[in-house]
């Protein structure tokens, strides 16, 4: 099986590298291809722009996914694209390991989706959701949170944070991505001291180890339930009786 993870931390010291770290042990101990996108370390630029493509399709006016499908037809994507493109579609399970900031990913994971999604590529208007070019691939996000498992419940101060995850999980679904249940790990948080930190410590040793074992039965991991081609008519309305998975898609009253 080969395995990408994809770490967005700026601390190469974090608990984030130290998971990512540890899940690449982990696969490697059994026998797994591993490759490790470190977005930061690489200095992997966020920023969808004209200036990434050599020769323009329209050098008036930027076009993101007109320049993208360009650029792939003729396989002369920018660099760094084009190496995070051909390892999501060598990938078997894509693993994105980042933390919660203000209730999303960071912004170099979001640029990174934004670039290396590529229009023409990694989907398409006829080739997505289902039928996407990643279908068959399973995707997991190992997410931190600062605040408490209390804290991120659906009727905590923070708010759902599984709920908050969706737009990002529905973004590897487009892709065509069998999407598995978030790992989150709550509670992490610096500037302890004294008995909080060694009890910090005891808890992330505990979570890590959970999650080395969830990466050794991955086939045990429920999947995020998402809306098929058919629960949708001719106008991309839900049709009656159509199941609904998140407020995100719902029917209307």
């Amino acid at each position: 099986m080969n395995v990408l993870i994809v770490l967005a931390h700026p601390e190469p010291a974090s608990f984030n590298a130290h998971l990512a770290s540890r899940a690449r042990d982990a696969f490697i101990a059994a026998g797994h291809a591993v490759t490790l996108s470190d977005l930061y370390a690489d200095g992997f630029d966020p920023r969808e722009a004209g200036h990434h493509f050599s020769e323009r399709v329209d050098p008036t006016r930027f076009d993101a996914q007109a320049e993208q499908r360009f650029h792939w037809e003729r396989q002369t994507l920018p660099t760094d694209v084009e190496r995070e493109a051909k390892r999501i579609l060598w990938a078997d399970v894509v693993i994105l390991q980042f933390p919660l900031w203000w209730f999303g990913p960071p912004a170099i994971l979001k640029g990174w989706m934004d670039r290396v999604f590529v229009y023409g590529g990694l989907y398409t208007g006829a080739r997505r959701h289902e039928t996407g070019p990643c279908r068959g691939k399973r995707a997991l996000m190992c997410v931190t949170t600062g605040s408490s498992e209390a804290a991120c419940s659906p009727d905590g101060p923070e708010g759902d944070t599984r709920l908050i995850l969706w737009p990002s999980l529905y973004a590897l679904r487009y892709l065509g991505f069998t999407v598995l249940q978030p790992n989150l790990i709550y509670g992490v948080r610096s500037g302890l001291a004294g008995a909080q930190a060694e009890a910090q410590q005891r808890a992330l040793a505990e979570r890590t180890r959970d999650y080395e074992n969830q990466l050794r039965h991955l086939d045990d991991v429920p999947v995020v339930p998402f809306n098929r081609a058919e629960d949708w008519d001719d106008r991309g309305k839900l049709v009656p009786g159509a199941p609904v998975y998140s407020p995100f898609i719902r029917h209307e009253r």
